[in-house]
């Protein structure tokens, strides 16, 4: 038995490196970078404004247990989805805001972003975006 565990918990761990994302924006967007901060503050609506030109920033999550966006959440927010659901609780309640929409699945994501120039999103790194002509990649860097 602790040997079957040792081996589910060994696949479990290899599969959950393999594990990665992308961040997306609508093409007409000029960003072509964000560092991990800036893309946290968009997601955390600490930032409202794109600074490359005069949109509102729609972000778009995807549902909590997603393992994509579980994954975003530790790399971009330094953090869980617990502890980012966690502190929109504290916002709605405090009449401060409310989180971004969810969607459930990369295809949705990427629906949404090419029909709204303002949003941001995050996809499967594995996921093909060649089908949305109005979709794009963001480079993150670590600044």
């Amino acid at each position: 038995m602790i040997f079957l565990s040792i081996l589910f918990y060994g696949s479990f761990a290899i599969a959950e490196e393999g594990i990665g994302f992308k961040v997306i924006v609508h093409t007409s967007n000029p960003t072509k970078q964000l560092s991990k901060q800036e893309l946290s503050q968009l997601f955390l609506k600490k930032v409202k404004q794109w600074k490359d030109h005069n949109e509102t920033v729609l972000p778009v999550d995807l549902v909590d247990d997603s393992p994509v966006r579980q994954k975003f959440s530790e790399r971009i927010h330094g953090r869980g989805v617990a502890s980012i659901k966690a502190y929109w609780q504290k916002q709605i309640f405090s009449g401060r805001g409310v989180p971004p929409e969810e969607k459930k699945s990369d295809e949705e994501v990427l629906k949404y972003v090419s029909e709204n120039p303002g949003a941001v999103g995050y996809i499967a790194e594995a996921t093909k975006i060649d089908a949305y002509n109005n979709v794009k990649v963001l480079a993150i860097v670590d600044k």
